[in-house]
């Protein structure tokens, strides 16, 4: 896909979102809302990503500290720092991956399924403290 092909994009997302904020006030404030839900992950997202990367960049001096000769420069804290970060990215794109195939796969029901699983192991708990 190319750069003019997805501002293209964009520009009909906006028109069609104005579109719709148009033909009812409503419609607007859901999507306000949705919008502030959405930064809201994502500045959440974004945070824990930098902590991560801030104790990733330390990473150098803790293995010089336990014995490791690493150089503890810029690049190389610039380097873990990095890697911390796309680390947590990935981490988060492939946990949500998975929990939304899982949920998918699960029909849904996965509390009931777990409630299910805690009372038959409290009633299995039960019968052996009566033993």
């Amino acid at each position: 896909m190319a750069a003019g092909e997805v501002t293209g994009m964009m520009v009909g997302i906006a028109e069609l979102l104005g579109a719709v904020a148009q033909v009812h006030p409503l419609f607007l404030f859901m999507i306000f809302l949705l919008f502030v839900f959405i930064a809201y992950k994502v500045f959440k997202i974004l945070v824990k990503a930098l902590i991560i990367g801030v104790i990733a960049a330390l990473f150098p001096f803790f293995a010089n500290y336990v014995g490791v000769s690493m150089p503890a420069d810029l690049n190389t804290m610039l380097f873990f720092g990095m890697f911390g970060v796309l680390f947590v990215l990935v981490f988060k794109v492939v946990y949500g991956l998975m929990k939304g195939a899982s949920s998918v796969a699960s029909g849904g029901q996965r509390g009931r399924i777990r409630s299910e699983v805690r009372r038959e192991l409290s009633k299995e708990h039960k019968k052996e403290g009566k033993k």
